[in-house]
């Protein structure tokens, strides 16, 4: 009997029916494969579809599996697996190790072939895109000349991988990044780069959107008059169908804390609301880390948010 014709099975014995209404809204809805650790790929594509959810971001970087450390035969498997189960799937390049903004050009370069890597990788795993964190600059930011030398490295590097995409027919989904030495820090970040690079589309990670708008908040409390959530919100109309992936999960507005969606202060009914209105038909990844109970909080993760698309 077929994973697909198990995985109709499953679902109906259990009476889960609710992951339908995901799928109606054009929404497919996964988790990050960091959620469990000590399981292969493959187990976590097969738990993923028992727990009723329609695709799932591969982490090609440690401590799951990396270039160099993933042989032919073993994205093979996993590739089959994904298929066997209709996974739509995305792959989220390596951060660890790497600088695509670096100012030794030995180092940048090898960066760019890293994630050239996880292009290649998605394609063998019939991924539709990968999620590419930005270059960052070193931490002197009050060194106006070295960040300017830096973002001109990264948009180098940007460049060079836009082609590979276009090469590949892998899109490149540019994230968000809450750290203010990174290249995309802002909202604004985001929508520079979409305007000038025209195959570079969005991962939009919600909750590190909250974290800086916070921050902001802080250096400027006129900010405070606009919610965070409608700032986002306001972003996603202004990406439209560049916004390809979205990371959610749930922080305090201090610490990136990759909470289960309701553990944290982050209203998303204005983000659900734009989604529903725009007609997204990307990815949503629920981007939880850190369990101590992966199993429970897979189910906690999609009940959440099954009741963030009620509202």
């Amino acid at each position: 009997m077929g994973h697909k014709l198990l995985l109709g099975l499953f679902l109906l014995k259990n009476g889960i029916v609710r992951i339908g209404e995901v799928r109606r809204v054009m929404m497919p809805v996964g988790f990050s494969s960091t959620l469990f650790l000590d399981l292969s790929l493959e187990r976590i594509v097969e738990k993923s579809a028992e727990y009723g959810y329609s695709s799932i971001e591969i982490w090609a970087d440690v401590p799951q599996k990396w270039s160099g450390d993933f042989e032919e035969k073993e994205q093979q498997k996993l590739a089959d697996t994904l298929d066997s189960f209709g996974f739509q799937s995305s792959i989220h390049a390596p951060i660890w190790d790497i600088n695509i903004a670096s100012h030794i050009t030995n180092f940048r370069r090898e960066s760019v072939n890293q994630v050239k890597w996880s292009m290649d990788l998605a394609r063998k795993l019939g991924s539709r895109l990968i999620t590419l964190h930005p270059g960052h600059m070193p931490p002197y930011p009050f060194i106006p000349s070295l960040r300017e030398k830096g973002k001109r490295n990264f948009l180098e590097s940007l460049h060079i991988l836009v082609d590979y995409s276009l090469e590949t027919g892998v899109l490149i989904g540019l994230e968000n990044i809450p750290i203010n030495i990174s290249y995309c820090f802002t909202l604004e970040d985001l929508l520079e780069y979409v305007t000038n690079f025209e195959n570079v589309n969005v991962t939009l990670d919600i909750a590190h959107a909250y974290i800086v708008s916070k921050y902001l908040e802080l250096q400027d409390p006129t900010r405070s008059a606009i919610p965070p959530e409608n700032r986002i919100a306001e972003t996603i109309k202004k990406l439209g169908k560049r916004l390809i992936n979205i990371h959610l999960h749930d922080n305090d507005g201090t610490f990136d804390a990759h909470k289960i969606p309701g553990e944290g202060k982050i209203n998303f009914k204005p983000v659900m609301d734009v989604l529903k209105k725009t007609n997204y038909n990307g990815l949503i990844t629920l981007e939880v880390w850190g369990s101590k109970d992966p199993e429970m909080a897979a189910l906690e993760a999609k009940k959440a948010m099954e009741n963030l698309l009620k509202i």
